[in-house]
């Protein structure tokens, strides 16, 4: 007898519900269409009468939206198989309905060739989550990482598994980083997002069971007859992700982890606490890292319970800055950089507070002297911030060098007869770029001096003259756009003020002698 899904289809648009409830064939498919809505609130009670496997939604809809509608039925059915039917205006929410896990979607107007194509993807789909022996063991398993749960009391025998109890296993972790995905334009984010998405497949075969799929985290389990099988399935695992995220992956920061390796899958708990200590590691292994808890487990041990002070002294960092001295802070962030990654997992919490009491005293101590950090950034404490979301030490201390750095050059400029003006004008060009409308008239009326005369004392202050500045602010960001993300060229035209991608080019190859495709993925 062949097993018919239940699936419940959405649409406000009624022309659209009844051509879809007409036009395919729903049983063919191994479906059966068990009502229709075209409102959120009609769905809700046709769901809770018949609690589908499948769920086809349009985004927006009166009462309730698709989106809150599958939330709450991925709450009655945590195996529930989602489409949703968008429209090119609903990027932002078909994006959020893959947090949902969304199996996919489809865009108005809909192809019913495509439409049947995602619906036996959907029937595929319901088989693997619902009718075979892989979820009951994905569910044993699942409960196997608790620490109360005893597998080897309660595994059903009857229920003829083919379950090796016995058998070498490990708990994997593999999360997308939120700080690297904030970073990217909505397009690239999404299709990050997306590709991520897509490791599901992997995970879900063969030895390798998916136990939780959160929003950008994955937790599984591998399962083998022997150690050596393990671990060249973990190899073959880890390949297969860096294939879609490889470790000089520029746009995204994607970390693997591992717990070590037990014989029998009631150690599957402590593997799951081993994971876990190893993704505390993260910060400190860097971006697109894999981390296996065998070869960091005594470097752990060895730093729990200890606590040692910070190797600078906030007074020599500020007299340092105060002084424009960058090779001596260059040099401290180096010593920084060295002390914290030897302290292990403990390293985020060090650069945490170190950085809140370096910002609170600096701001003290310069304006002290004169110079009010709110005249450099327009939001100085979310300046520091970034340096403790950067995601990687290294990063985080590349963050605040540049920081540091920047604030030497306004110290310097402020020291000159004109330097207050210069000072607020280049803080502006600084934070306004991007602006392809920014010329020298607006920053010249922004320190309320005349074009002509703002145009002399800018040269005299920096050595170059409005335009020349602004060109070479905009061509060393857009080189490191070029050299550090995968973004296309009209994109990073429009980050650094150019509204025209060939005129960008154009500016690009006469400034740095290149142009920008010799420079893009280096």
């Amino acid at each position: 007898m062949t097993i018919l899904f239940q699936a419940i289809l959405c649409d406000d648009n009624e022309i659209i519900l009844e051509g879809l409830s007409r036009q395919v064939n729903w049983t063919d498919l191994g479906i059966h269409l068990a009502g229709t809505a075209s409102d959120g609130n009609e769905a809700w009670e046709l769901i809770q009468q018949s609690t589908p496997d499948i769920l086809i939604t349009d985004i927006r809809m009166p009462y309730l939206d698709g989106l809150e509608l599958s939330k709450r039925t991925k709450e009655l059915n945590p195996n529930l198989v989602i489409l949703i039917i968008s429209a090119y205006d609903d990027f932002q929410y078909a994006r959020t309905a893959m947090h949902l896990n969304a199996l996919d979607y489809i865009l108005k107007p809909i192809d019913i060739t495509l439409f049947d194509q995602l619906l036996n993807k959907a029937v595929q789909h319901c088989y693997q989550l619902h009718r075979n022996k892989r979820l009951i063991i994905t569910e044993f398993l699942r409960k196997a990482t608790t620490q109360s749960y005893d597998p080897l009391q309660s595994l059903d025998t009857s229920s003829n598994l083919e379950l090796n109890t016995d058998s070498y296993c490990c708990i994997l972790n593999i999360v997308l980083d939120e700080h690297s995905l904030n970073k990217l334009s909505d397009t690239i984010r999404y299709n990050s997002e997306r590709d991520f998405l897509s490791l599901i497949d992997c995970l879900n075969q063969g030895n390798c069971y998916l136990l939780e799929s959160g929003s950008n985290i994955y937790t599984a389990a591998l399962l083998c007859s022997s150690k050596l099988e393990l671990i060249t399935s973990r190899k073959i695992l880890v390949d297969t992700i860096r294939q879609v995220f490889p470790y000089d992956n520029r746009i995204c920061d994607v970390v693997i982890t591992f717990g070590n390796i037990y014989l029998g899958i009631h150690n599957l708990y402590q593997s799951m606490k081993d994971s876990q200590e190893a993704l505390k590691m993260h910060f400190v292994k860097g971006s697109n890292s894999d981390i296996f808890f065998e070869e960091i487990s005594s470097y752990i041990d060895l730093n729990i319970g200890t606590s040692y002070p910070l190797p600078i002294a906030e007074k020599d960092l500020i007299a340092l800055i105060k002084t424009q001295n960058k090779q001596g802070i260059e040099h401290t962030l180096q010593e920084l950089h060295q002390w914290l990654f030897h302290q292990g997992k403990e390293s985020y919490l060090y650069m945490t507070f170190s950085i809140s009491s370096l910002y609170t005293n600096m701001v003290n101590e310069l304006g002290q002297s004169g110079l009010d950090i709110q005249d450099i950034f327009e939001n100085p404490l979310a300046e520091f911030k970034k340096i403790a979301t950067s995601g990687t030490l290294e990063t985080s201390i590349k963050t605040l060098k540049n920081i540091l750095f920047r604030i030497c050059d306004n110290i310097e400029i402020s020291k000159s007869h004109y330097g207050k003006s210069i000072h607020e004008a280049l803080n502006y060009i600084q934070n306004h770029y991007n602006d392809s409308s920014l010329s020298i008239e607006t920053v010249a009326s922004k320190v309320c001096l005349s074009t002509s005369y703002f145009s002399t004392i800018f040269k005299n202050e920096t050595g170059t003259t409005f335009t020349d500045y602004l060109i070479q602010l905009r061509m060393k960001h857009a080189k490191e756009l070029l050299n550090n993300t995968n973004l296309k060229m009209y994109e990073i035209s429009s980050l650094v003020g150019y509204d025209n991608a060939a005129y960008f080019s154009v500016a690009f190859k006469r400034y740095w002698g290149h142009p920008p495709s010799k420079f893009q993925n280096k």
